[in-house]
């Protein structure tokens, strides 16, 4: 499928250039489909842009200021049924119509024009601690990664009292019920085909269990691209077209986005905003805006942020008139100056503004922070989603001022409420300054200041990354579980990651060749163990390799274990991962002898987070619990494991743990080196899970009593719990909820003074003996960029550069750091300058911290093989 766009600039004539297309379609007997975000907007285009072309067609529109019958909807619906088939015509409705439009009559007839994009993403929470059954047995929830589940309808269920009841009786209303028209809109995007609907798993189990504390449905939806499928062309306008939600989230689905060109471009006004030296931008604080930091009050006043953002702006503007744009919850006479006039929230199109010269933007519309969450999880980033729904909608705010008439020279002056918004303003406009709103004094501020903006990155490449890191994470899931879901499409990139891979890597064929570090074959059968065991936690040879059998026979060997009475130190040690203690040359059990894991263990030292609250976070996973020896009543301590659907990589290992501490964090749990890092969080509830053990090599004491057995406790929380299961590690993988973006490239060093790299000026030659010592001299030059020296710098130039290619790529580290090191040696560097230059190129990996602590092992495994300390050839 593809979707055209249409990217103009507010005020270019983007609705006149689309009516004047429509005209040319509707003229040659097709069909057309205009659909515009408001009635009133409506109105207006037919009126100033399509009447005055003659149109010898049908022009109609249809929205709830001129419906024949009780619904819109199903006087659209039958508008499309009644269209005479070949006959050129146009139709106007508006937006919400349009997505709500279950059926279109011969749709492959109908080209469709959306005047601005419609709201994709949809945030609704309903309250419904003691009603929640009116609706909830009509959904089920589909579990997906680690937070959230898909709702999808059960249209077997039956409504109280046994009646047939569904959703699509909900979503219809035919009979204008008060209760279900609160409902309706959420029915309709659960039973629509075009909208994916999703819930935070827990708080929905939570709900569904009666618990009146947090009875709220929250839902996330957002619209599929299908709903544009089907129609004979689909051509989307908007300004700031590649700022939007739906072209974002569009992109990251691999929908094709084709720009328009031709007599669309033509039509416009201007291509680009011109007198940007006419407008000041005013911002009002560093923070960025919300209704949180609106209503906070100034230390040593009884005023409001908002307060002071009032008593500035009458000072700025004085008796001149402004235009303004707030929330609902703002009075019409919230500035009590004459001449204040307030647009509606919705300005698009509005022409009726523009003798104004003034104009002040105080609406705080970012969604709540769970929104940011969820999206977050869909490859959009907090500052992708705030310009997206408030950056754009200031910029058609102030675009309703006298800046949308090229011709009026008079000077602007607009007033935003954060300098990340006046600065992202002010690129639009050319020329334009930014300066901090006078007389707004000391506000708020949080503890420290907020990241430098930086512009959303590339759509497209944000996608790439995200899908190419998670196929490497599948690809080796398939290489460790001898799968094919991702190799078998890939046959190439299946030898690229596993030639990437610490658990087939091996020191006693770790020859390097060239700049390349040999592997170990790939194992000949999938993993059938589950950890290794241990006698004590100073051994490094294994006391076992514990076979998998299924979840049920491990759990029940746990609990077999739990009755033992013996002291801690006698109950032996466990860990998830297989180690093979020949794999590594300097260590028994530590990463580099790690062939796969299985499960995820964890050790809870005490904190604030039960395990009966840790369970209710994940309500769609078998956890067992059980006390550790020091456990008390007064001060339970306790292990977790979480058996999983297959055996992981230490990469995917670590993804999972990542993606338990976002949980955690978002539900106001913490780790002690959170807390320690971020003094400002004011919820410091610490979760109690030792963060060092989330390390793929962590040990963990096996299972048995407390000092006093009264104190003990083993709890399967997915016995007899049907929706509890493993952990679905692919599901995890597809649906993760982490920021998978690149990360920057590190900054390119300051490049020195260029009057530093000069030569060093050579004493003056005598003119007898000039060019004979100079021939002489560039002889020697010559040979001097031969000679051992020059090749070593080149060398090591050349290493560096490699390293440097690849460093910031996830998963690339490890070999990479091992082949420079490798090279460095081979340029005939001595080990105390091989290890300073790596703790300098350490800087540019993905994970610097990571990168340094190997350095001691990279140069011990170096000189055990007798290559460091030669002299260089």
């Amino acid at each position: 499928m593809i979707i055209h766009i249409f990217n103009a600039l507010a005020g270019a004539g983007k609705t006149r250039a689309c009516v004047r297309y429509a005209h040319r379609l509707a003229d040659a007997g097709q069909k057309v489909l205009f659909v515009q975000p408001t009635k009133h907007l409506i109105t207006k285009t037919i009126a100033d842009e399509l009447q005055p072309l003659n149109p010898a067609y049908p022009v109609q529109a249809i929205h709830g200021g001129n419906r024949i019958s009780k619904s819109v909807i199903a006087d659209i619906v039958a508008h499309f049924q009644k269209a005479a088939p070949g006959r050129g015509e146009v139709l106007f409705i508006t937006h919400a119509a349009f997505l709500l439009i279950p059926y279109v009559e011969r749709k492959a007839e109908w080209t469709l024009i959306m005047d601005e994009v419609p709201q994709i993403d949809c945030f609704e929470e309903l309250c419904l601690p003691d009603t929640h059954h009116l609706i909830t047995p009509f959904l089920e929830l589909v579990p997906g990664g680690a937070a959230y589940g898909r709702l999808v309808t059960r249209e077997d269920a039956r409504g109280s009292g046994g009646r047939p009841m569904s959703l699509t009786t909900i979503a219809r209303n035919k009979h204008g019920d008060a209760l279900f028209d609160v409902l309706g809109s959420f029915a309709y995007r659960v039973t629509s085909d075009h909208w994916e609907v999703s819930a935070d798993q827990a708080r929905y189990e939570r709900m569904i269990r009666g618990e009146k504390e947090g009875g709220v449905l929250s839902t996330y939806s957002l619209l599929k691209p299908s709903i544009f499928a089907g129609f004979k062309q689909v051509l989307v306008a908007s300004a700031c077209m590649t700022d939007t939600m739906l072209y974002r989230v569009f992109m990251a689905q691999g929908i094709v986005l084709k720009p328009v060109g031709g007599t669309l471009l033509k039509d416009l006004r201007y291509l680009k905003h011109e007198h940007g030296d006419r407008i000041t931008i005013f911002y009002a604080a560093e923070e960025a805006w919300s209704k949180r930091y609106r209503d906070k009050r100034i230390e040593g006043e009884d005023a409001t942020v908002l307060d002071r953002v009032r008593q500035a702006v009458g000072s700025l503007v004085g008796t001149d008139p402004f235009i303004w744009m707030g929330n609902t919850d703002l009075r019409d006479d919230f500035f009590a100056q004459v001449g204040a006039g307030r647009l509606p929230n919705t300005p698009h199109g509005l022409n009726s503004f523009q003798g104004y010269h003034n104009v002040v933007v105080v609406s705080a519309l970012n969604p709540p922070p769970a929104h940011f969450h969820f999206m977050e999880a869909r490859g959009i980033s907090g500052e992708e989603l705030r310009t997206g729904g408030y950056k754009t909608a200031v910029y058609q705010a102030v675009m309703r001022c006298s800046i949308r008439n090229p011709e009026d020279a008079t000077p602007k002056r607009v007033v935003v409420m954060d300098r990340d918004t006046a600065e992202w303003l002010a690129d639009l406009f050319p020329g334009a300054a930014v300066e901090p709103l006078p007389g707004m004094g000391v506000v708020p501020r949080k503890g420290k200041a907020g990241r430098p903006r930086q512009h959303a990155s590339n759509a497209a490449k944000a996608k790439a990354h995200r899908d190419q890191q998670k196929r490497e994470w599948l690809a080796q899931l398939d290489l460790i579980n001898h799968t094919s879901l991702v190799t078998g499409r890939y046959p190439v990139f299946d030898q690229e990651v596993r030639g990437e891979m610490r658990e087939f890597a091996r020191d006693d064929i770790s020859l390097l060749e060239r700049d390349y570090v040999t592997v170990s074959p790939t194992p000949l059968a999938p993993p059938r163990t589950c950890g290794t065991a241990f006698a004590s936690i100073y051994d490094s040879a294994p006391l076992d390799h514990v076979d998998h059998e299924d979840d049920d026979v491990f759990i029940a060997g746990l609990r077999d274990l739990h009755t033992r009475v013996v002291a801690k130190e006698d109950a032996g040690v466990f860990s998830p991962a297989h180690f093979d203690p020949d794999k590594a040359a300097e260590t028994g059990r530590g990463l580099d002898n790690v062939t796969h894991l299985r499960g995820i263990w964890l050790d809870n030292d005490g904190g604030d987070l039960t395990h009966t609250a840790f369970a209710a976070l994940f309500p769609y996973l078998r956890i067992v619990v059980w006390n550790t020896a020091s456990s008390t009543a007064a001060l339970p301590r306790w292990r977790a494991f979480i058996p999983t659907t297959c055996a992981m990589s230490m990469d995917v290992h670590a993804l999972i743990m990542a993606q338990i501490e976002r949980v955690l964090n978002r539900a106001g749990f913490w780790g002690k080196r959170q807390l320690e890092k971020r003094p400002g969080l004011k919820d410091r509830r610490c979760h109690g899970f030792d963060e060092s053990k989330f390390n793929a090599a962590s040990l963990f004491y096996l299972p048995c009593q407390a000092k006093d057995p009264a104190d003990s406790f083993f709890i399967d929380y997915g016995e007899g719990d049907p929706k509890r299961g493993p952990l679905d590690l692919h599901a995890w993988i597809d649906e993760c909820i982490l920021n998978l973006r690149a990360k920057p490239e590190p900054a390119a060093a300051a490049l020195p003074d260029p009057v530093a790299l000069l030569p060093t000026a050579k004493p003056p030659l005598t003119k007898a003996v000039c060019s004979k010592l100079q021939a002489m001299r560039d002889a020697l030059e010559a040979e001097k960029a031969q000679t051992s020296a020059g090749r070593r710098e080149a060398w090591i130039s050349a290493a560096i550069e490699r390293w440097r290619e690849t460093a910031p790529i996830p998963g690339t580290g490890h070999a990479g750091f091992f082949t420079l090191a490798a090279a460095l040696h081979r340029a005939g560097l001595h080990e105390a300058d091989i290890r300073s230059k790596l703790y300098d190129e350490a800087g540019f990996a993905h994970s610097p911290r990571e990168r340094r602590g190997e350095i001691k092992g990279i140069l011990t495994s170096l000189r055990r093989r007798g290559t460091i300390g030669r002299a260089a050839r």
